[in-house]
């Protein structure tokens, strides 16, 4: 039954509508580093953990709001309130006007990439 488990995260997918301007986010903003292309309008992202993020566009947009399903990544950060203050400086569109206590020395917070897929960021304060 063993190698029916689920081992890990693999890696996340983002669709988005313009890719460009998600690439300049996740690349400028975020500061990922681009691993390689995946055609004129995706590529993949190197993250430390050995795992990637997929970013691909001509999508189109789909609505949600802060209380209706859907699935979000959470990505693993120094300082939740160093890096909410930075998106803050990129007029990024927060869920959470500043990061939430989890316990522990754990904070959290909730934030849109510029195509609206939500975003979490997680770290010690």
């Amino acid at each position: 039954m063993a190698e029916h488990r689920v081992k890990g995260l693999a890696f996340a997918s983002v669709y988005v509508d313009d890719f460009q301007r998600a690439y300049d986010f996740y690349s400028g903003v975020l500061g990922l580093e681009k691993e390689y292309d995946m055609g004129s309008a995706a590529c993949f992202f190197k993250l430390p953990d050995n795992t990637g993020l997929y970013l691909q566009g001509k999508n189109k947009a789909a609505s949600h709001g802060e209380d209706t399903m859907r699935t979000a990544f959470v990505l693993s950060v120094e300082s939740p309130a160093a890096t909410h203050e930075r998106l803050k400086a990129a007029g990024v569109k927060f869920i959470h006007s500043e990061p939430r206590h989890m316990g522990g020395e754990q904070y959290w917070f909730q934030f849109c990439d510029p195509a609206g897929n939500i975003l979490e960021a997680l770290g010690s304060k």
